[in-house]
């Protein structure tokens, strides 16, 4: 929040350098970004009347001008402004002076004329329109006052202030205002706060006969205050006023919306002024929206209001956003004639909802997000009034409406001295303690130890009784006062989870095949996983929706890694790599499934993707089968798959009835869509499903005293005839002496017939305490073709 300094000190008088002050001001708990010296950048600039002015003989548009500064003679001074003239009072750049943008005033010549410095346009100087009236960048800044030669022109300019920036913290609602941060300033830099004095002269009439007000919803609106202004004059408004404006960063707009946006700035509570005019039936009635109503905002844009949207209303339609924003058709315009001011509380979370839906955010709603008194609006409310009539702005009919059916009450909290020094840690003195909450103007009732403390309106955040005084002694006592000790207790090393001492150990085994990781965001467009063409009841379709999305691109959190896995492969293989072997592990998220918390379910994914020369659907099937041997986890391979893997092409590794892995190529159809010009292979893999199945390793063997000994076998079978169970039922037949089977060939050929495929397998035997004998191996053998012919499988001729 910007606050000029010299706001300030109207109400705490600050006599310290800015830095000095931010000092202060951060040491009693009150955040300070930094400060702003307006005019740092203007130097030597000062108000000279122009003399004469003539045309310049070698120029269709420069002027010659002499122009006197209160100096021993008038300057020569070339000027190309069409406006410029003489008897005008104006700003001018003596030579070395210095302008916004490191410009540098030095003498010259223009078109052989010798010039003496700069007649200075409002933007040449860093001063806008809505602070002192000019013609802009289109001619010279004119002084509408008479005003001393030779003057500084930064103080008649409003550019001699500094301009503090103070971070505002959500407890401190009340500092979200020059009233309060003048408090706190007082208190830092021990001087006293002086609240002007407020009254309001009012020039008869009856309110009752200008305007009704009726609140039907009291919980999202405890307190609402009316007065009405007739006869109002619309018209700028004095310097003093829009140079404070400026200042906190709020443009100038005419005397009455003006006003409404001092009084927020000062005390901290938002406004509104309705051209009552154009209110239809001079009805108010605070309600919620309907549906299909709609408003059209101070900003010309138009919002589609929903039920349960707080809103402002004439007898027919919604003329404001509560607590956010006016409508366009009630704004005041320069022929408004009757005003009525509202100065209300709304509920901060509804209004915080409501701005959030309708994207509009203002000062306004910030405010009441945080949370405005509803003791001191009435306050905010007489002081708005109070200038009006100072200003000249209008007159203040007699009467004010004040729906406040629940009056909140004091709040008075019971502490003691030695309880408040003991939770501080800091031998705080009693009488420093009563002291310093009488500074923040909390009433204080002292018995021995026990004080009777009664909350000021404003501060809304001192909630928690004892806690809360103690915070407000200890930091205006002083944070250095705290002692230092050393350092208690024990520290122990932090360590890393078993998921995550599983996940460093897959990833490590994938690197060691070659696989490179890859990360992509968990959120992603619901058009990603259209394109894998699920079922409609899959699962996978339903998507946990991002409430407030970036766009239609990060609309979801993803329920499956495939579509950024693929999307990953397809640029690879379109910006010409010749191959790739990756793999993602992270979270998938589950809306329908969800936990004690009501949250949706996390569960960690590992996806497998790979194309190129020397990659097919076995190559990637023995990197996972590797991958789950490692784990201790043995599997078989079945025929299933998923609807975007290929159907010839794809099985699922099976851990007894559980599946552990689904893999396949890449269906033409899926690759299409992701614009895949080559053949991929994916795997998808459960990674709480590996942290339960997986097994430690077993004793450590010693290495085997006697040979091995391997043979070879040719089988033809139907092509449909599955080759893992065939494995599995054939080392089983083999005995204790089968130590491994392997396929290593698969052969097809018209000469094997119709539909028939050739797999060849390597079987290795060996027994633990003698050579094995060749009758052995002959038996083993032989209750292996058995096994195989009971699957339609025989030797191949």
């Amino acid at each position: 929040m910007k606050i000029p300094m010299q706001w300030i000190k109207e109400y705490a008088p600050v006599d310290m350098d800015p830095q000095t002050f931010q000092d202060k001001m951060i040491m009693i708990g009150n955040g300070v970004e930094g400060y702003e010296n307006l005019g740092a950048e203007v130097e030597n600039v000062v108000v000279g009347r122009v003399l004469t002015c003539e045309n310049h003989p070698d120029s269709d548009h420069l002027h010659i001008t002499t122009v006197d500064v209160g100096g021993e003679a008038p300057l020569q001074i070339v000027c190309g402004a069409p406006n410029v003239a003489a008897g005008q009072l104006v700003p001018v750049a003596m030579v070395g002076a210095k302008l916004p943008g490191g410009v540098k005033i030095k003498k010259g010549k223009l078109r052989g004329v010798e010039s003496q410095g700069m007649i200075c346009s409002g933007d040449e100087l860093g001063v806008p329109v809505e602070l002192y009236p000019s013609v802009g960048a289109e001619g010279i800044l004119v002084f509408n006052e008479d005003h001393p030669l030779g003057a500084d022109v930064r103080p008649i300019l409003g550019i001699d202030d500094t301009v503090m920036d103070f971070e505002v913290l959500a407890n401190r609602p009340d500092c979200l205002s020059v009233w309060g941060l003048a408090r706190e300033a007082a208190v830092a830099c021990g001087t006293e706060f002086k609240k002007p004095e407020i009254t309001v002269k009012e020039c008869g009439g009856d309110i009752h006969d200008f305007v009704k007000v009726e609140v039907e919803d009291s919980e999202l609106c405890p307190r609402y205050i009316a007065r009405v202004i007739k006869d109002v004059r619309v018209g700028p408004s004095p310097m003093w006023l829009r140079k404070y404006l400026h200042g906190a960063g709020m443009r100038s707009i005419n005397n009455v919306v003006d006003i409404t946006n001092f009084v927020m700035l000062e005390t901290g509570h938002p406004m509104h002024a309705f051209n009552l005019d154009m209110v239809d039936g001079h009805h108010i009635i605070v309600r919620q929206a309907r549906e299909g109503e709609s408003i059209t905002t101070l900003d010309g844009k138009e919002h589609q209001l929903t039920p349960g949207q707080l809103v402002i209303c004439d007898e027919n339609k919604p003329s404001c956003v509560a607590g956010i924003m006016g409508g366009e058709e009630s704004e005041i315009r320069e022929n408004t004639k009757t005003v009525m001011f509202e100065c209300a509380v709304f509920d901060r979370a509804a209004t915080r909802i409501t701005s959030r839906a309708l994207g509009i955010r203002t000062e306004s709603s910030g405010r009441f997000e945080k949370g405005v008194s509803v003791k001191t609006a009435m306050e905010a409310m007489e002081r708005a009034c109070q200038l009006m009539v100072e200003l000249d702005a209008g007159d203040v009919v007699s009467g004010v409406i004040d729906i406040y059916p629940n009056p909140a009450e004091k709040q008075v909290i019971k502490a003691s001295c030695e309880r408040i020094a003991k939770r501080t840690g800091v031998d705080i003195p009693a009488d420093d303690i009563v002291n310093i909450l009488r500074q923040l103007h909390f009433e204080v009732e002292c018995d021995g130890e026990s004080l009777t403390v009664t909350v000021p309106d404003y501060r809304q955040d001192v909630e928690s009784g004892e806690a809360d005084l103690s915070e407000e002694a200890l930091r205006v006592y002083g944070y250095d006062h705290i002692p230092s000790t050393n350092l208690r207790g024990e520290t122990t090393p932090g360590g890393r989870s078993a998921g995550m001492r599983l996940k460093d150990e897959v990833a490590q085994i994938l690197c060691g095949m070659g696989f490179y990781e890859i990360m992509n965001f968990s959120f992603v467009s619901p058009k990603t996983v259209e394109k894998l063409n699920l079922p409609q009841d899959n699962p996978r379709r339903t998507m946990l929706a991002i409430r407030n999305p970036l766009g239609e691109d990060t609309s979801v959190m993803r329920s499956t890694l495939v579509p950024d896995m693929l999307s990953t492969l397809s640029l690879n293989m379109n910006r010409g790599n010749a191959q790739a072997y990756l793999y993602e592990i992270a979270n998938v998220f589950d809306p329908i499934n969800r936990t004690e918390e009501n949250l949706p379910k996390e569960t960690m994914k590992l996806c497998l993707g790979a194309y190129g020369d020397h990659m097919d659907f076995f190559t990637l099937r023995g990197m996972v089968e590797r991958l789950l041997t490692h784990m201790g986890i043995s599997v078989q391979a079945q025929v299933g798959g998923e609807c975007y893997m290929h159907p010839g092409r794809r099985a699922v590794l099976m851990h007894e009835d559980t599946v552990v892995c689904t893999i396949g190529e890449v269906h033409p159809d899926t690759r299409d869509a992701f614009e895949m010009p080559a053949r991929a292979l994916i795997a998808e893999l459960d990674m709480a499903q590996i942290a339960a199945m997986r097994k430690p390793m077993g004793a450590v063997k010693a290495n085997p005293k006697f040979p091995a000994v391997s043979r070879d076998l040719s089988l033809v079978m139907d092509e449909s005839t599955p080759v893992g169970p065939l494995m599995n039922d054939m080392a089983k037949a083999a005995g204790a002496i089968s130590e491994d089977v392997k396929m290593f060939d698969v052969y097809r050929s018209a000469l094997l017939g119709a539909d028939k495929k050739s797999v060849a397998f390597s079987f290795v035997f060996r027994h633990p305490d003698h050579t094995l004998t060749e009758a052995e191996i002959t038996s083993a053998m032989e209750k292996v073709i058995k096994a195989a012919e009971a699957h339609g499988a025989v030797i191949r001729a």
